[in-house]
């Protein structure tokens, strides 16, 4: 299994929850990030100043724009210079495919940040909130960055409640030279890299958004103004996230009215972190209910052993298909939804089969590796067994609307990076249409026909059921 924080410190969840701090997987990126809007409202002692340290970098960084006369002079060059930030490891944290390691903020990106803050300088706009906000209207620059950017700007803080949480645990330490500083920090034994640790009440899982709900009160003093907007945004900040970031931009700095509406109604939002207890992103779930898998739901593929070429598919098969029976006989659709009833990221999903898979290719011997890149993008997972033995597996909702590419175009490309024509299309529907899946099965067929080779396409049953406290 990927290993916890806890793990590789030996030490009890419930006791590191107790120190506020996330207790991540150092093998597997979270999807949630560092929100320097909760910063305001942390309440752990080292990051008492951490707001006021973050605003006045930024309104040092502001300075320098301002005082700046033209693009290169000094001021530039300095302020270009503040805006890089290195990478930070071992956080747990990020949206990374190879790794755990955070993203850096480097001369190119932090120069292409400086011109457009210095745009909306130029605009008369100077609040360090800009750069929590920077990511709406920034190509290249998301949640992520923002987060690690935060990380590394504030790296005392959290090294300092990594190394107090570590000593009042009885973790192992050791000390480690960061950014000329001693630091006692905890580790993993297995790589001798230090262990960032991360308060909850900091984390948050949705990009930077917020909601613009009375466009016309905004905006009445201006009609073509307002019908600009909604053409190019919609009625809310929310629906930006959808327009592309270029267009945003340009707006906001046309009518800068529009980015201090932003700015206040930023300033004026409730300041929530990531709610834990209910996990709507199904990022934590997921590991709990695999450990006890095994147990829960046996699944013996010693039949299978030794494992081949010859007979690895219908493992996996055996596999997908207790996936599809925990789904759809025991009540594991219920982790497809958050507490609203509203429908997962399909992200959830994909940890629930690669927590059960993983469990159950241990018990049996069998290597798994999961987001596998071999030059032509992400593939969900691979089951393999030496070179000669793999299939790979692609899960997706059947309201994904790539369904029908990852069947036409992105499994066969995996499979050619793979050297494989063996793997199968895992399905979970969740609506009771089900046009899109008798399509895919239609061009299934036709190929069959030809006398392709085709991936296997299973079907699970992802509606909502009674719930299990009402099944009988």
């Amino acid at each position: 299994m990927p290993r916890k924080i806890t793990t590789i410190l030996n030490v009890a969840s419930k006791d590191l929850n107790s120190k506020g701090a996330f207790d991540g997987f150092i093998d597997i990126d979270s999807r949630l990030h560092v929100d320097p809007s909760l910063l305001e409202v942390c309440k752990i002692k080292e990051f008492k100043e951490s707001k006021k340290t973050f605003d006045k970098y930024f309104s040092d960084v502001l300075a320098l724009i301002k005082g700046s006369t033209k693009e290169g002079d000094v001021l530039w060059k300095e302020a270009h210079k503040r805006l890089q930030f290195k990478e930070i490891g071992n956080t747990a944290l990020g949206y990374s495919k190879g790794g755990t390691v955070g993203n850096a903020i480097g001369p190119i990106l932090a120069e292409k940040i400086l011109t457009t803050v210095s745009q909306i300088v130029e605009a008369g706009i100077i609040d360090p909130v800009i750069f929590e906000l920077v990511g709406m209207f920034q190509k290249g620059v998301g949640a992520d960055r923002i987060s690690d950017m935060t990380v590394n700007l504030l790296f005392d803080s959290f090294a300092l409640y990594s190394s107090r949480v570590a000593k009042e645990l009885q973790a192992p330490i050791k000390q480690f030279t960061i950014k000329k500083t001693d630091y006692e920090l905890p580790f993993d034994p297995q790589t001798g890299k230090e262990i960032i640790l991360v308060p909850k009440s900091l984390l948050n899982n949705l990009p930077i958004a917020t909601d613009w709900e009375d466009i016309d009160r905004v905006c009445k003093y201006n009609d073509d103004l307002r019908i600009k907007v909604n053409k190019i945004i919609g009625n809310s900040w929310k629906s930006a996230t959808r327009v592309s970031k270029r267009e945003l931009k340009r707006l906001v700095l046309e009518e800068p009215d529009l980015l201090k509406d932003l700015i206040a109604q930023y300033k004026s939002k409730p300041r929530t972190n990531y709610d834990f207890q209910n996990d709507p992103l199904g990022e934590l779930i997921w590991a709990e209910l695999s450990e006890k898998a095994p147990e829960r739901y046996p699944l013996n593929l010693n039949k299978f052993k030794p494992v081949t070429a010859d007979n690895i598919l219908e493992i996996v098969n055996q596999i997908c298909e207790q996936f599809t029976t925990l789904i759809e006989n025991n009540g594991w659709f219920e982790y497809l939804y958050d507490n609203t009833g509203k429908l997962k990221p399909e992200r959830a999903p994909q940890l629930l089969f690669f927590g059960i898979a993983e469990v159950y290719c241990i018990a049996n011997n069998l290597d798994l590796s999961r987001e596998t890149n071999a030059g032509v993008g992400s593939l969900d997972f691979k089951l393999s067994k030496g070179f000669q033995a793999k299939v790979n597996v692609e899960l997706k909702y059947s309201t994904n609307t790539s369904l029908l590419k990852g069947f036409q175009s992105q499994l066969p490309a995996y499979n050619k990076a793979e050297k494989t024509d063996t793997s199968i299309y895992l399905i979970i529907q969740t609506q009771r249409t089900h046009k899109n899946i008798d399509t895919l099965r239609k061009l299934a067929d036709k190929s069959k026909q030809k006398g392709e080779r085709v991936p296997e396409i299973i079907v699970i049953d992802g509606q909502k059921q009674q719930s299990a406290s009402k099944r009988r």
